[in-house]
């Protein structure tokens, strides 16, 4: 859209003309508003127009500040000018001059030169008193009536709010790296709320931010896309149906596909092995999903390249970011393994002085250093207190060549992302084009609907929110379809006409093995439902900023170390707070997490059903409120055929034991308790309550049998939510019927296989005791070995096979023990009669090589030991 744009001088030019050029008072006026300033470039008054509303703050002190020489200087002098102002700095010679420009509804204010001495940073900031909702990342004040927002006019601009009584706006840019200071801009606008959405649209699209809009011009945040929950998981040819299966039970109609799940190496973006023909595979499988009425979203990394990738080897790329450098002492041969340099190495990974920083993925990424062509892994740096060796250099890593190199040379550290285990691009280089030309041109090809930028932590830190926002902006600019679900781990304010959603943070366990790996230490392990607060403060603070959020991401997982697995509670816990919040979730997870977590079942009905819940506003919210309200547990209840809700108390143990978890709490009629077994096994609890008192039903509120025992009801528990309602008892008194109740548990059923006594061998296979293979953790003595190398790439038809009989049909869980020599990610493989051997997905049996070399429990290819 064209807009006219006019200077903002016609309560300037009289002033300039009485007094120029002399310090004086400046007001800007704008259709929208007025701005006083002081001839100290205080701010005096900030009104509203249609409501005369007075937004400014007291403050004595200069709407402008700059760093200089590490030192603050504020206004001394305001100067009007024909085009808006100079502020001169107290201190220093330096003159900022700035223009004002008004649209019909926001004024524009732009750092159009500078006089005297550069300042390394200029900002902009503005005392509000619109401060009964603050959004931090928007950088406004508002509250039902009135908005007051300082936005960012282009991407040199980084925009935020700070303080609730104290509220300031700033509006803040830097002189390097990036952009220059002058031409930063920052749009003011002032209006009232029910208008500001509308305002801020015409601000982005004069003003050519970046933005992501349906045809009828209505931003993506503002659609109901941005409404509906979504799996975030491994998605290839062989497993797509499954995962669609998955997306029905539970009522989703997106999946966000994980970036390893197509994409071998980043910034070249090649594909797995899983994915033959490319990017016609990937096509074909978005197409899949599209056909059963399933939005797809790519998972992708655009701010750094992997170490696997082209970019890096054999030759590595010099457009990554360089966070440190230094200068080698003295020559070096090719196999030196001690290197020598001329400064500091304290800093680095692998000294004691830095250890106690957080390196992502491991201190063990971040030992790394480059010569030339030549990238060299060491262990560690020294001598204590000098700081200037790497010891135990490994030459020509990542497949480079190692050379011998000269006194002098440049040592460098790329900056390094443990997550991908890459490299960090430096995006003032034509390598960050590059790779946004290439991931756009896969996600436009195979017709992806959403994006989610991770990763966006990873850039150069020296202007974090600026490249945050340019690789991000570098792929949407080239992205054609409109709108799209923008997601990404870093929302900034300049992306905020773009962004769909945000909120995310990492999974339970996720969040806790990264911080253990990374180096920090964990004293108490949060609960599941701190981990759920955590991203509902997030939904709650992302409200002010007038941005849709998520909850999530949430995984589903069984049983651990350190952990039960998911419970039916905490996951309800969990849907309460999406209900009454409208916030959609986002389940990450994989198949093999949910077919081996025996409560999956049940976790996915209670999903569905609160997702349509949610997704049809079809409870009132004045029914909802009480469910957000965070360590308040509820239960829904549908025995009626409406939804209701029940405050419930966990119960400690149920017939004393803590395998049958029980949630209790009162109703209008006496009470009612969901319960059932933590692993999912079946059983029975028996109770001493009247039975002709109970209603048992189902989590959709169907009613279900069950027997007495002379005359004490016999409750059946399993993987799904039992509802128990008792008419005229009291909390109090089911509480005590059921610490007092019998528990009766199915106990599993085993069927022990010996490996060595299978009815035959094909192939390089044999029972350890005819190859003189002995193995003193073997449970029966004996083993099965491998008796040549064998192959991932080319699986080969070497094999033992069994028979085994079944007694009963039902769900059977495969167990292996197992040990690999080497100690590192080997498997077995187990492919059932009639299936293609491909040694992948539902094949592999194992891969878990953290056990030392031990023996020990493996279950089908998640790497689960026990």
């Amino acid at each position: 859209m064209q807009r006219k744009w006019s200077q903002v001088i016609a309560a300037i030019l009289l002033i300039v003309i009485a007094v120029a050029p002399v310090a004086a008072q400046v007001t800007l006026e704008w259709p929208g508003g007025q701005m006083v300033l002081s001839e100290t470039g205080a701010l005096m008054s900030l009104t509203e127009q249609t409501t005369g509303r007075e937004c400014a703050r007291e403050q004595s002190s200069g709407v402008v500040q700059a760093i200089i020489d590490g030192e603050t200087r504020s206004i001394e002098m305001l100067r009007p000018t024909e085009a808006g102002f100079d502020a001169e700095l107290a201190g220093v010679d330096t003159v900022l001059h700035y223009s004002a420009a008004a649209g019909d509804e926001w004024l524009l204010l732009t750092l159009q030169g500078i006089s005297g001495t550069r300042p390394d940073s200029v900002t902009l900031r503005l005392p509000v008193a619109v401060n009964e909702r603050v959004g931090g990342v928007l950088s406004i004040g508002w509250d039902d009536e009135v908005s007051v927002c300082l936005m960012a006019g282009n991407l040199q601009t980084r925009c935020y709010a700070r303080g609730t009584d104290d509220l300031f706006l700033h509006a803040i840019t830097q002189d390097t790296p990036g952009p220059r200071l002058e031409g930063a801009a920052a749009a003011l606008v002032v209006c009232p709320t029910e208008r500001f959405k509308e305002i801020a649209r015409e601000v982005s699209r004069a003003c050519g931010l970046p933005t992501n809009e349906a045809p009828d011009g209505v931003p993506v945040k503002d659609t109901d896309l941005v409404r509906g929950s979504y799996s975030f998981i491994g998605v290839t040819p062989d497993n797509q149906q499954e995962i669609i299966d998955y997306c029905h039970l539970a009522g989703i109609g997106q999946v966000m596909m994980t970036s390893t799940s197509w994409c071998k190496d980043v910034g070249h973006y090649t594909f797995r092995d899983s994915y033959p023909n490319g990017r016609e595979d990937l096509k074909a499988v978005v197409q899949r999903f599209h056909d059963n009425g399933i939005l797809v979203g790519m998972h992708c990394f655009v701010s750094k390249v992997s170490k696997s990738d082209a970019y890096v080897t054999p030759t590595p790329d010099r457009r990554f970011w360089v966070d440190m450098q230094d200068a080698l002492r003295a020559d070096i041969g090719a196999d030196a393994t001690e290197i020598t340099v001329a400064g500091d190495l304290s800093q680095w990974a692998g000294s004691s002085e830095a250890a106690d920083k957080y390196w992502e993925g491991g201190v063990n990424k971040h030992r790394e250093c480059i010569i030339g062509d030549e990238i060299i892994k060491y262990d560690s740096v020294g001598p204590e207190g000098v700081w200037n060796t790497f010891y135990g250099c490994e030459r020509g890593a990542w497949g480079t060549i190692a050379a011998a190199h000269s006194a002098g040379d440049e040592v460098r550290h790329y900056g390094v992302d443990g997550c991908i285990d890459g490299y960090i691009i430096d995006q003032e280089t034509d390598l960050m084009d590059e790779v946004a030309e290439r991931i756009a041109e896969i996600f436009d090809y195979c017709g992806f609907d959403m994006v989610y930028f991770d990763g966006g932590e990873d850039v150069d830190r020296r202007r974090f929110h600026y490249y945050s926002t340019n690789f991000q902006h570098q792929a949407m600019e080239r992205f054609s379809k409109r709108p799209i679900v923008h997601m990404g781990t870093v929302l900034t304010h300049r992306l905020w006409h773009s962004f769909a959603r945000s909120g995310t943070v990492d999974t339970y366990l996720n969040t806790l093995h990264g911080a253990i790996i990374g180096g920090k230490q964990i004293d108490q392990w949060p609960t599941v439902r701190e981990h759920i607060d955590r991203s509902v403060r997030r939904v709650v603070s992302l409200k002010s900023d007038m941005m849709p959020a998520e909850l999530g991401w949430f995984g589903i997982w069984p049983k651990q170390a350190n952990t039960d697995g998911l419970q039916l509670d905490e996951f309800e816990y969990l849907l309460c707070k999406s209900l009454a919040l409208d916030a959609p979730v986002s389940l990450q997870t994989s198949i093999t997490s949910m077919q081996t977590h025996p409560l999956t079942p049940g976790l996915l009905e209670m999903f569905k059903r609160y997702e349509q819940l949610r997704m049809d506003r079809a409870v009132a919210a004045d029914l909802t409120a009480p469910l957000a309200e965070m360590g308040r547990d509820f239960v829904l209840l549908q025995d009626g055929g409406e939804a209701r809700f029940a405050e419930v108390h966990p119960m400690e143990q149920v017939g004393g034991t803590s395998e049958v978890r029980a949630m209790v709490g009162a109703t209008d009629r006496g009470s009612v308790a969901t319960i059932w077994h933590y692993a999912g096994r079946e059983g029975t609890v028996t109770l001493d309550l009247p039975a002709d008192a109970l209603t048992l039903t189902g989590f959709d509120g169907e009613a279900k049998e069950f027997v007495a025992d002379n005359g004490r009801p016999v409750i059946p528990i399993g993987a799904h939510r039992a509802t128990l309602l008792c008419e005229g008892v009291e909390p109090t008194a089911l509480q005590e019927a059921l610490a007092r109740a019998e528990v009766k548990v199915r106990q599993p059923l085993m069927l022990w296989v010996t490996a060595a006594e299978c009815d035959r061998i094909e192939g390089e296979m044999a029972p350890g005791s005819q190859v003189g293979v002995t193995e003193e953790g073997a449970l029966s003595g004996d083993v099965l070995v491998c008796t040549d190398r064998p192959g991932y790439a080319e699986p080969k038809q070497w094999f033992a096979e069994y028979t085994v009989d079944v007694p009963t049909a039902g769900v059977w869980t495969i167990w292996a023990r197992v040990r690999y020599p080497r100690g590192v990610d080997d498997s077995f493989g187990i492919v059932a009669e009639g299936e293609e051997l491909t040694l992948s997905g539902d094949q592999v049996l194992g891969n878990a090589g953290q056990n030392e070399a031990q023996w020990h429990w493996t279950g089908r290819g998640a790497g689960t030991a026990a």
